[in-house]
């Protein structure tokens, strides 16, 4: 079976994205989960992973961006599973994620709630987590205090103000 995803052909512009027909699906390793992607965001993260101005990116192109994701678990790989085929996941990929399919390693998978609007789930996953962070764990703002937000035009600015 075949499958499309978008590739970084080489650090750059838009231009750089390509579409790729893969001819096999990959196959999840012991430990590994196969995940059907429904949804990805399209972030700043990944603007700066395509120019190669992004340090937690150490890889070199040709590879497949896309910082998070929500899919379904397709396929386990070998030995026991948290998770069972058809059910809902999420994880913060970092790159990856513009596939329609990709393995996985299931320690790093969320279980994500089928009632939850696809949309809304994947801003959960980047988006408001880094908010949550900077407010909780950098900020630590604490009930009854004033905050003041810089720059609050983007997805993790908007989710700063909503959960402050």
């Amino acid at each position: 079976m075949t499958y499309k995803c978008v590739v970084i052909t080489e650090f750059g512009g838009p231009e750089v994205l390509k579409m790729v027909e893969e001819t096999e699906l990959p196959e999840p390793k012991p430990g590994e989960v196969r995940v059907k992607v429904l949804v990805t965001s399209a972030a700043f993260t990944d603007v700066m992973i395509r120019k190669g101005k992004y340090p937690d990116v150490k890889d070199k192109p040709p590879f497949s961006p896309g910082y998070d994701m929500v899919g379904v678990v397709d396929k386990l790989g070998e030995g026991r599973s948290r998770f069972e085929v058809g059910q809902r996941v999420a994880d913060l990929t970092v790159i990856g994620a513009y596939s329609e399919y990709l393995c996985i390693p299931e320690i790093r998978l969320t279980h994500m709630p089928e009632s939850l609007d696809l949309a809304e789930a994947v801003s959960l996953v980047l988006s408001y987590v880094t908010a949550y962070q900077m407010l909780h764990r950098v900020a630590k703002v604490k009930q009854g205090q004033r905050i003041l937000i810089h720059g609050a035009g983007g997805a993790v600015g908007t989710a700063v103000l909503q959960l402050g």
